[in-house]
């Protein structure tokens, strides 16, 4: 479609976008036809193409403002949504009498090579001839203590790609160690939209880490989070092994367009980086000494009080849109109609790299007439100063990198033209 407007080179505009619209229409085209073209070569020589990741839908619960993977776990049970916890380090926390239903469950005993690999350090009884089921205390985003899990082998579904492109048509089936728990208050933790929850912590059971090993691929994961913001019907990604990645229309592998910091060390697993500075219109925030962790149980970013309070009146300064009232949880709030001065807030990181955050990172629709800024109030004394959270991570490409120890990001994809949320073809 061609928007024409008048002025006194109206026929030349118009010829002019028309020519610009055929450039791209059939420079989309050409990208997508030799994309199929290689994927038809790289799979004449058998049924079943190899997986160069694994590639699965990522939904996003509106009443929740959380993330959500749909899985199937063991043989003949339905697909159910877990709950993404990015820092959880219990593979899957799920209900134990709800794992034995599946007829392909299987319970690790005490002694065995698999609990061996789970935890080194459970000990079998020597009072009883009776093996015990192996577990741990595994901690989790959920819980302030941690968590008594059960392990157990069971099945466990994903899509995945042959190119980075589009997914196939079938779940690649993989045997996995899992976890569940019998601890009633640990699943109450769990919102009620969610039949449970996987950690995908840095931690040598996290399923990505068992399907590293077990495919030989990069030790890569990458997030991809939707938004509900007129993209209601599609999901983001959750990725495996690493890219290429595509996001169409944007014609490149979004890695071309990465910056990089390092992730920080945390025995637990969590991911950590190191935010040196915001700054807002070249004004710097002053922000405090200590690490900033990313995560998707955080709906928005949770700031230290005197660096949330900084934030705000850098920013409502440099906006030029009309104020609001304030509504909670939000503390700045501005006039949905009342101006486009929407000001790009940058995290300064380690080594030089800054995560810009524009508008649609920024500001949340609370109603049809206000947004507000996305960001809350921590508190004084919160675990880590700032705590990056879902919506500012939307339409955004996250690669955490464990064997490089480096995260690397797209800033928003908006900006190409493309979103976490495209639709996929599916491959035969």
């Amino acid at each position: 479609m061609v928007i024409s407007y008048r002025n006194s080179h109206g026929k030349s505009q118009i010829k002019k976008s028309k020519n610009i619209y055929k450039t791209m229409v059939s420079r989309e085209i050409f990208l997508l036809l030799s994309l199929i073209l290689l994927n038809l070569a790289n799979t004449s020589q058998s049924y079943e193409p190899k997986v160069q990741a694994f590639l699965h839908p990522i939904y996003k619960d509106k009443a929740s403002n959380l993330y959500s993977l749909p899985l199937s776990i063991g043989t003949d049970l339905p697909s159910q949504n877990f709950l993404i916890d990015l820092n959880g380090a219990a593979p899957l926390l799920l209900n134990c009498a709800t794992a034995a239903k599946s007829p392909s469950h299987r319970s690790i005993k005490c002694g065995s090579t698999t609990c061996k690999f789970a935890n080194p350090s459970f000990s079998c009884p020597n009072n009883t001839t009776k093996k015990p089921t192996c577990g741990n205390y595994l901690s989790t985003s959920l819980t302030n203590r941690p968590v008594n899990a059960r392990f157990l082998r069971d099945a466990f579904y994903l899509l995945y790609t042959p190119n980075g492109v589009y997914h196939m048509d079938s779940e690649k089936i993989s045997t996995l160690t899992l976890t569940c728990t019998d601890d009633a208050t640990a699943l109450k933790s769990i919102p009620s939209a969610f039949n449970g929850s996987i950690g995908l912590a840095n931690t040598h059971i996290s399923i990505p880490s068992q399907l590293v090993s077990m495919y030989k691929f990069p030790p890569k994961m990458s997030l991809c989070l939707p938004s509900t913001e007129g993209m209601e019907s599609y999901s983001g990604d959750l990725w495996i092994g690493g890219g290429p990645y595509y996001y169409m229309p944007f014609s490149k592998d979004v890695t071309t367009i990465f910056a990089s910091t390092p992730l920080i060390s945390s025995n637990s697993g969590e991911y950590l980086i190191d935010v040196k500075s915001i700054q807002i219109g070249g004004k710097n925030i002053p922000i405090l000494h200590g690490t900033t962790k990313i995560s998707t149980l955080a709906p928005y970013t949770v700031l230290h009080t005197s660096i949330y309070k900084a934030l705000l009146a850098v920013f409502t300064g440099s906006a030029k849109m009309v104020k609001a009232p304030a509504v909670k949880p939000f503390g700045a709030c501005f006039r949905s109609n009342g101006g486009r001065g929407v000001p790009v807030i940058e995290l300064v990181l380690r080594g030089g790299a800054r995560w810009k955050i524009y508008g649609s990172n920024s500001l949340v629709k609370v109603n049809q007439n206000v947004v507000c800024l996305g960001f809350v109030d921590g508190g004084v004394s919160p675990k880590s100063p700032i705590v990056i959270g879902g919506f500012q991570m939307e339409n955004n490409l996250l690669e955490f990198d464990v064997k490089a120890s480096k995260f690397s990001f797209s800033s928003s994809l908006l900006l190409h033209n493309t979103s976490c949320s495209i639709s996929r073809f599916f491959g035969m």
